[in-house]
């Protein structure tokens, strides 16, 4: 048990000591602002204030975990031992760690006011992490680490749970089949458009499925015996077709049938739609459809493109009584978005509160590896590993991001199962 003095509790503080002790390290503690308590105790002391106190650990606090609201946090970023740090305040740790945990896992930066892309998101080369050159590293399970490194330093006695790297594996799937189940009149419309365009791989492969009846999106029964001993874990798009919502319609017999048979073996989650980021109430409508689908409540989702606005999207997911999303990542660059690689809670910083919300980062998408940084499927499979190492040297939880249609051999995507598998691989 490690027992921490602070001269003032806030709900910040509290939240952050919870997502350092209780997620990343695994260990209990108690929190109090009666120094006497504090210095009479036997169990393992930090201290969290100005205060010069014997036998316990310093860190000395910058003011950001006592501040209500928001405001722009002048930040100097150093590096020891390959590590970043800011919120630097002296005293022996040199850097309030406890800040600058809640400032990555908060996500603190995404209240201020940003430029965003296309799409309305917060772009990841406006990031700290981004643009100070760690945003592939799990920085909070690095302080972590060290803190308890130098607690066990200055307290021997001070025990552990040992730790083991788990994985979980994602798809978002958009667009469930290519051609199947879109019905007699969309095919035909797609065909006549492809003629027109003059898309002569689209004509082929639109006349190899009526030959074949197989679909390119049909990677279905690829990616389970793949992933086998594996956790996955699908995501369904249900919304009305749009420009960014193109799966086939929500009542098609065929998209049903796969969601059912994955549902066997798999947890499904909503996929919210694009639209739904301008019109929330469409997120409990797509909800419902997938509830209807599976006859059980819905709990996760992710956002379709990632779409994410603090604290909006996660306040109408709880709304909606999701307990857990699995949004918290970037589409343009691989890493840490907020700079951990553990299951933890949202804090609404409006609301000044923890939120009952479970957050769970991704490193990479299949996506952005591609598309965006426009690696070769060789490449790819470098990066992955890299990440995984990351992963892997703090004992943290690995989560990626597939779609179905990635996963097709087709056009761009040729020679990216073998990155699929090569993932799975080192997962295992």
């Amino acid at each position: 048990m490690i027992i921490i003095y602070s001269d003032t509790i806030s709900n910040r503080l509290i939240y952050t000591l919870d997502v350092i002790f209780k997620y990343v390290l695994g260990v209990d503690y108690r929190c109090t602002n009666k120094l006497q308590e504090f210095e009479v105790s036997t169990l393992v002391r930090i201290n969290y204030s100005k205060k010069n106190l014997d036998k316990t650990l310093q860190i000395t606090p910058s003011t950001l975990l006592f501040e209500n609201g928001i405001r722009s946090q002048d930040i100097q970023v150093s590096w020891q031992s390959e590590i970043p740090y800011f919120f630097r305040t002296g005293g022996e740790f040199l850097y309030d760690v406890f800040a600058s945990t809640f400032y990555m896992v908060s996500r603190y930066e995404e209240y201020l006011p940003f430029t965003s892309d296309i799409h309305g998101r917060f772009k990841a080369e406006d990031s700290l992490a981004f643009k100070q050159g760690f945003l592939k590293q799990p920085v909070v399970n690095l302080w972590s680490l060290e803190l308890q490194h130098q607690m066990v330093k200055l307290f021997p006695e001070l025990c552990f749970p040992k730790k083991k790297t788990s994985y979980l594996n994602t798809l978002d799937i958009d667009i469930a089949y290519a051609y199947k189940s879109k019905g007699l009149v969309r095919f035909l419309g797609g065909f006549a458009n492809s003629i027109i365009n003059k898309n002569k791989e689209e004509i082929v492969e639109r006349i190899s499925y009526l030959k074949s009846k197989k679909d390119p999106f049909d990677t279905y029964d690829f990616i389970e015996n793949a992933s086998k001993k594996i956790k996955t874990k699908y995501f369904f798009l249900l919304g009305n077709k749009a420009k960014y919502d193109p799966n086939i319609h929500f009542k098609r017999k065929g998209l049903k049938e796969i969601i059912l048979k994955l549902s066997k073996q798999h947890e499904i989650g909503i996929h919210p739609s694009y639209q739904s980021n301008q019109k929330p109430a469409l997120v409990a409508k797509e909800i419902n459809r997938l509830t209807k689908i599976l006859g059980k409540e819905i709990t996760s989702s992710r956002q379709h493109f990632l779409k994410m606005s603090f604290p909006f999207t996660y306040e109408n997911l709880i709304g909606q009584k999701i307990t857990k999303d699995y949004t918290m990542g970037f589409a343009s660059q691989v890493g840490f978005r907020a700079g951990i690689c553990n299951v933890y809670p949202f804090y609404n910083i409006e609301k000044e509160a923890q939120r009952p919300l479970w957050i769970v980062p991704f490193q990479v998408m299949d996506g952005t590896l591609n598309q965006y940084l426009s690696l070769t499927p060789t490449q790819a499979s470098q990066q992955l590993r890299a990440l995984i190492d990351q992963v892997r040297n703090v004992d943290g939880l690995f989560v990626s991001l597939w779609h179905n249609s990635s996963l097709s051999e087709k056009t761009i995507w040729m020679g990216w199962q073998k990155v699929y598998k090569d993932m799975l691989t080192l997962m295992k």
